[in-house]
């Protein structure tokens, strides 16, 4: 979920004629290859605007969130976070995602030593770490 809903993507129909053809905008392309990994997981963005979200779910479902803050990403914090609410439901949830040196001192003091110890096994492995989390509001 936090995939589908913690992003700068807007997804863009360049052909009228072709409404199953989409194109993602994004300031980062990491951004867009989250999304699209969210969608091969059958999570599919449909629409972004500036305070609205609409998925399709694996089960066809479409889901709606309103976007009540939106904290993007900047160098200095190594972070974003959206606060949303699901229509159908009223849940609120915050996502946030960032690097792992900046996420870990904000994971549960109990569970802080196992994130780093998987963020430092990728990175010996030469991958990248993003460290996700969602708080029920």
């Amino acid at each position: 979920m936090a995939l589908s809903l913690c992003h700068n993507v807007t997804p863009v129909y360049p052909n009228e004629d072709d409404p199953n053809f989409k194109d993602f905008q994004a300031s980062s392309p990491d951004e867009i290859a989250l999304v699209k990994f969210a969608e091969q997981l059958e999570m599919k963005l449909v629409e972004r605007e500036e305070l609205y979200i609409k998925l399709v779910n694996p089960k066809g479902e479409v889901e709606e969130y309103d976007i009540l803050q939106n904290f993007p990403f900047s160098s200095e914090s190594k972070r974003m976070g959206i606060i949303i609410k699901h229509r159908q439901s009223g849940k609120i949830v915050f996502y946030v995602k960032g690097a792992d040196t900046i996420m870990a001192p904000k994971v549960k003091p109990g569970q802080r030593s196992a994130c780093q110890e998987f963020c430092e096994n990728l990175s010996r492995d030469g991958l990248r770490t993003l460290v996700i989390t969602q708080k029920l509001v």
